[in-house]
């Protein structure tokens, strides 16, 4: 009796041990399946964090070219505005040039008027200052004859 209590006694050990053994295996599986779910709930997570952020990303691009696009609108204008400005100032240089011209036109008909001058020429500037104009005057105005003097009345000596 002894020997078939043993032996019910190792294959109670040996059968709980299988029961234990397969409870076991059971449980790993179903954790590493658990921890496949959850895995995969992090990828899914990782996958819609990178979604907002490409969509993040989209949305300052976009606002990027638009910027860029206004950039360009202006640096049109301001070209547009440079070249209007360099035609007004060749029209203005043309102007000058040819007032240059009237005004040395006139000195040289002035210059054959008057007697040959004493002094160099001077070269053309576009513009006089007030100095040299009022010089000018104050010049024509010495060279001007005078009049002569006319004598006073003589006082006669008393008698």
């Amino acid at each position: 009796m002894s020997s078939t209590r043993l032996q019910s006694g190792f294959l109670g050990l040996a059968a709980a041990l299988c029961i234990g053994a397969s409870l076991l295996v059971a449980m790993s599986i179903s954790g590493c399946a658990w921890t496949r779910e959850k895995q995969a709930e992090d990828a899914e997570a990782a996958a819609q964090r990178s979604q907002e952020s490409a969509a993040r990303a989209e949305a300052a691009a976009d606002k990027a070219l638009e910027s860029s696009a206004a950039a360009m609108k202006a640096a049109d204008h301001a070209a547009a505005a440079v070249k209007e400005a360099t035609k007004e100032m060749d029209r203005v240089s043309a102007h000058l040039e040819q007032l240059e011209k009237q005004r040395e036109a006139e000195e040289a008909d002035d210059d054959e008027d008057a007697p040959a001058p004493h002094h160099k020429a001077r070269p053309a500037t576009v513009a006089k200052t007030s100095e040299e104009k009022s010089a000018r005057a104050d010049k024509s105005a010495s060279d001007a004859p005078t009049a002569p003097d006319k004598p006073a009345a003589k006082i006669s000596p008393a008698p």
